[in-house]
Formats: structure tokens, C-alpha cells, sequence
């Protein structure tokens, strides 16, 4: 037991009774290489987490009487914390050997580290849904040629350690509804300290990851969130994250496709054929690196089944955009609007 090391792992679950039994097993047992606490949050679960953590009968627990959203879980688990360093760990993941004692190294090396972050590894332990294989691909995409250790952008909440004190002097998490966009704000708000997000390969975890249905809707909930953000950041996130400049070109790709399919009727059909093509093209050398990816971990049918999963998360991320206008406007409608 490294006794130097004093942690708080703090585990934000909502209805996660598929994957927070085995995410608890390798909590407890890793953090035997350390002092620790681990505290659980329950979310308002409407499933059998609750009674599924009771189990763990070293673990405390908490279960809210209604649904606050991760960010404020994880704001709650910081005040609860009795120790300075906090390492947090989404509850559909499995973590490996080592990985919080290394994070927790890592970030009492240099002064200069806000947060630290695992690297997620190119395995999905959905097994029922084949299409969340993509969605592990696009969330693991951009590391796995890491060495040693990369700086990003966001601080990646899923499975990462920072500590009491610089949280609470950048103001905590964002509490936002649901889940998504709080890594963005968090991570930009340390970089404003210059201080640095590092993702380190001597830490990783094996996710559970939703099908692309699934993403897909939590994309328009996430890039609506985003937005806000980004108006305040003025710049497009590091490459392994779903906001990089690429995605927003990959995009607009796919909304120039819509607009060509949607005036296909009024259009000269050769202007359409030949329009679609290079539209195609350039979506194809915009993700090739993505797709060579794709193919190298999941075969072939990976590969073709990605053109179609790239444009289903582009039209998400659309849809996220124009939900964000839309209640832009409903809010300056309710602003000015005269009361009778």
C-alpha cells in the first residue's frame, strides 16, 4: 500500500446494474495499492445498482432521491472526499492492473498537471450489440499509437485523477443535464490555469459501449452542450474526442449530401450523380486515416459498415447543432416577449 498516496475513487452510476459489479471488483482490489475510500453515487437508478453495490461492503454508498446528473455526482462526490487527490470512474467501465496508483504518480510529478487521464483500450465488453463496436472505435480513435503519454484538450472524466484543491478553484463540474460536455468545460478551465491535461498509457480501462443508435442520440444531446462551450473556447478539441476540426469538415460533408439528395428533384441528375461522387471522395480522404483504423481492428465489414455509421454520427452532431438554435431562439422569444 503506497501510504504517500492518499485518494478518494469516486464512482457516478445511473442504472448500471449491466457493469458496476465487476467495475466495483477491480476498484477494490487496486485500491488496495493505495490509502483510498471509494464512495458510489446512485443517480436515482431505476434499476438494480443500489442493491448491487450494497454487496461491497467496504464501499459507501449514496443513492440520490432524484436524478442530478453527473456533473453535480461528481461535485457532490468532491465535497463528500475525505482525502486531497480524487480519481474518478465512470461505472460501465473495467479498469486494468495499476491504473489509479499510476495516475496518482503521475499527477504528483510535476506541478504543472491539472488532471490525468487513462487511456482507453480497444475492446468493447458490449457483446449483445454489434454496432457499439463502431462507437468503441470512434471513442478510442487517436490513441492508439500513444507511447507513453499525450496532452488533451478535455479533462476525461470517465476514468481520470485530479485534485481537491485545483477542482475547487476552477469551480468544480459543470452541471449539466444528463451526461456529456462537462470533460470539455472542466479540461478548458484547467488549461486556463496553464496547466496541462495529460492521457497516460500506463493506465486503461476496457468501457462498455452503447450501440450506435444509442450514441446517436446522446451525440445531439452532447453537441447542443457543447456548443455553449465552444463559443467560450473559440477553438475545436484535440484529436480523440468528438470535437475536433476534422469532424466538423466530416460534417459539413454530410450536410452538403443532404442538401444535394434533398434538391435532387429540381437538380440535373448528371450535377447530382457527379456531385455526390466528389462529395464522397472528399469524405473518404477526409476520414481515411479513421476507416484504415476501423479496418485494421474489426475487419472489412467494419470498414464499409463505418461509411455508414460516420454519416449517422455526423447527422447527430447536425441535429445537436440545430437543436441548439432552436432553443437560442425559444429563450430570446421568452426573453422579449411582452407579458399581457
Amino acid at each position: 500500500m503506497e501510504l504517500g498516496y492518499r485518494t478518494t475513487i469516486i464512482v457516478p452510476a445511473y442504472n448500471s446494474e449491466k457493469t458496476i459489479e465487476e467495475c466495483l471488483k477491480n476498484i477494490c482490489n487496486e485500491s488496495k495499492n493505495l490509502e483510498s475510500e471509494i464512495i458510489v453515487i446512485d443517480d436515482f437508478s431505476a434499476d438494480r445498482t443500489f442493491e448491487i453495490v450494497k454487496k461491497f461492503k467496504t464501499v459507501k454508498l449514496i443513492k440520490l432521491k432524484k436524478n442530478k446528473g453527473v456533473g453535480y455526482v461528481r461535485n457532490l462526490g468532491a465535497r463528500l472526499a475525505k482525502h486531497k487527490t480524487l480519481c474518478y470512474i465512470d461505472s460501465d467501465l473495467v479498469i486494468s492492473n495499476n491504473s489509479i496508483i499510476n495516475l496518482v504518480k503521475k499527477l504528483h510529478q510535476d506541478k504543472n498537471i491539472g488532471s490525468v487521464s487513462a487511456i482507453q483500450e480497444i475492446s468493447n465488453l458490449n457483446l449483445i450489440s454489434w454496432s457499439s463496436n463502431f462507437v468503441c472505435l470512434k471513442s478510442c480513435y487517436g490513441f492508439d499509437k500513444v507511447e507513453k503519454e499525450v496532452e488533451f484538450s478535455a479533462c476525461a472524466s470517465e476514468f481520470c485523477v485530479i485534485s481537491k484543491e485545483l477542482l475547487k478553484q476552477v469551480g468544480g463540474w459543470k452541471s449539466l443535464r444528463g451526461a456529456g460536455g462537462e470533460e470539455f468545460d472542466l479540461g478548458y478551465k484547467i488549461n486556463q490555469l496553464n496547466k496541462k491535461n495529460i492521457k497516460i498509457k500506463a493506465a486503461s480501462y476496457k468501457a462498455f459501449y452503447v450501440s450506435l443508435y444509442s450514441r446517436f442520440k446522446r451525440i445531439i444531446d452532447r453537441t447542443e452542450k457543447y456548443i455553449h462551450i465552444f463559443l467560450v473556447k473559440k477553438k475545436f478539441d484535440t484529436q480523440g474526442s468528438f470535437a475536433t476540426l476534422n469532424q466538423a469538415f466530416s460534417c459539413l460533408l454530410t450536410l452538403l449530401f443532404l442538401i444535394l439528395i434533398l434538391f435532387s428533384f429540381y437538380l440535373n441528375k448528371s450535377f447530382i450523380i457527379f456531385g455526390l461522387l466528389i462529395l464522397f471522395i472528399f469524405q473518404i480522404i477526409t476520414e481515411h486515416k479513421f476507416l484504415i483504423f476501423a479496418k485494421k481492428y474489426f475487419g472489412l465489414k467494419m470498414l464499409f459498415f463505418s461509411l455508414f455509421g460516420i454519416q449517422v454520427i455526423n447527422i447527430g452532431i447536425l441535429f445537436g447543432v440545430m437543436y441548439f438554435f432552436l432553443k437560442m431562439l425559444n429563450i430570446k422569444e421568452k426573453k422579449f416577449s411582452i407579458p399581457f
